[in-house]
């Protein structure tokens, strides 16, 4: 995964700081403890031994992409140190360039699996008993057999403990960024979900109203095709401008470029036109508006139009014909309810066209616009008018928030196109 690469490319640049410092650091101090060590040891062992220290910094260098060898590399060298007479009578493993192996062991810890990791303490944890026994300093003392004993089991405490400090910070630095890696994978995968989701419900709300209005405005053309054929002309018009108008959306809705068309933002003068297109001979809609009308913020006006385009679908969609269709506006101080209710036509249609998610998309738009939705058969549903009298049908209701009156000057100054300047 993109993600997992970076985090390790960030890591492996961390790791070679430190690495880079040690050799920066460490490896001077140790060439300088070799010339300055008493007895001298001689200048091939020297060299040998300088060499050796230089190997274990190149292993750390190694161990940032290369973590197995470099550790192999980096015991082998260890192991040289300890069994090398001339190396172990200048205490050559307890130089501080050697602290570069635990960087090597850490590596390891961070890089491979689990098993491997657990083998390469071992093999430290092994080595710093070596280093505990062979080492010439520790038995150079007038000290007891006993107290010699003790210093070489508290040195190889001590070692085993660094490598095992070592090889549990590579151990949390893994489980760390795995961890991290996959809250990251959820969060893509969520996001994933989220847009499939938006995508989704665009689509419903363009497709399921263009198509049912399509298929109704095609079956009255083909209807009156003999008698009424300017009838049968004008719902065939309504076809062709409503095909083209969803392929718009769908465009504007997968576009990744943002060079689809935009089409303005619905307003609630928009309602007219959308009712306009959806009457026919087999569907009548009327629309009751009553109240001062009041601004609406973009969020709320936009999802009243849904709500209106999403009643009257399911009315066309689910109701055989003729349908009757009231769409009502109720404007008050701070809200404005609307009703979509049809009167059950002649029938269910038992369509199987429906997605069952038209609702539950138009639901979530509209809590996030700060409204509610009620929607069910008329009987079940409180109006808050008269209604079609003896109405068997469906009535979505919905409740917006409106814009107070200072609200609405800001939004007007704010969405005032440019070329209504000072008329200039």
């Amino acid at each position: 995964m993109r993600t997992g690469k970076a985090r390790s490319g960030g890591r492996g640049g961390t790791v070679l700081i430190v690495a880079l410092a040690a050799l920066v650091l460490l490896l001077p101090i140790s060439l300088a403890s070799l010339a300055w060590s008493t007895p001298h040891a001689a200048p091939l062992v020297t060299a040998g031994l300088a060499l050796s220290f230089a190997a274990l910094h190149g292993a750390s260098l190694l161990a940032v992409r290369h973590p197995r060898p470099a550790f192999l590399l980096a015991s082998a060298v260890m192991l040289l140190l300890v069994l090398i007479p001339a190396a172990r009578d200048a205490s050559a493993a307890m130089h501080p360039s050697v602290v570069v192996y635990l960087l090597c062991l850490a590596q390891v810890a961070v890089r491979e699996r689990v098993r491997l990791s657990v083998i390469a303490l071992a093999v430290a944890l092994v080595g710093a008993g070596m280093i505990a026994w062979a080492e010439p300093s520790f038995g150079s003392g007038t000290g007891s057999g006993a107290d010699v004993g003790l210093l070489r089991l508290g040195a190889f405490l001590g070692l085993a403990a660094s490598a095992t400090a070592a090889w549990a910070c590579g151990l949390l630095v893994r489980f760390a960024t795995s961890r991290a890696e996959e809250r990251t994978v959820v969060r893509v995968q969520q996001a994933i979900a989220d847009e499939r989701m938006r995508i989704s419900g665009e689509l419903h709300d363009v497709v399921a109203h263009a198509m049912t209005v399509m298929i109704a405005q095609s079956e009255v053309a083909r209807a009156l095709l003999r008698e009424r054929p300017d009838v049968s002309e004008q719902a065939l018009g309504v076809v062709v401008d409503t095909g083209r108008d969803a392929l718009r959306g769908m465009r504007a809705i997968v576009a990744a470029d943002g060079d689809a068309p935009k089409e303005p933002l619905p307003t609630a003068d928009s309602l007219a036109e959308l009712i306009a297109s959806v009457r026919s001979p087999a569907c009548a809609v009327e629309l009751a508006e009553s109240g001062e009308r009041r601004d609406l913020a973009p969020a709320p006006a936009l999802a009243l139009h849904r709500a209106v385009r999403e009643g009257l679908t399911n009315a066309m969609r689910h109701a055989l014909p003729p349908v009757r269709v009231e769409v009502r506006l109720s404007w008050a101080e701070g809200h404005v309810v609307a009703e979509v209710e049809d009167d059950g036509g002649s029938g269910r249609s038992g369509s199987d066209l429906g997605t069952g998610t038209g609702l539950v998309s138009l639901a979530e738009r509209l809590r996030l616009a700060g409204g509610s939705l009620v929607a069910g058969p008329v009987a079940d549903v409180e109006s808050g008018s008269s209604g079609l009298a003896g109405s068997r049908g469906w009535l979505l209701r919905v409740e917006l928030p409106v814009l107070r009156e200072s609200d609405s000057d800001r939004v007007a100054t704010v969405t005032r196109p440019a070329d209504e300047g000072d008329g200039e």
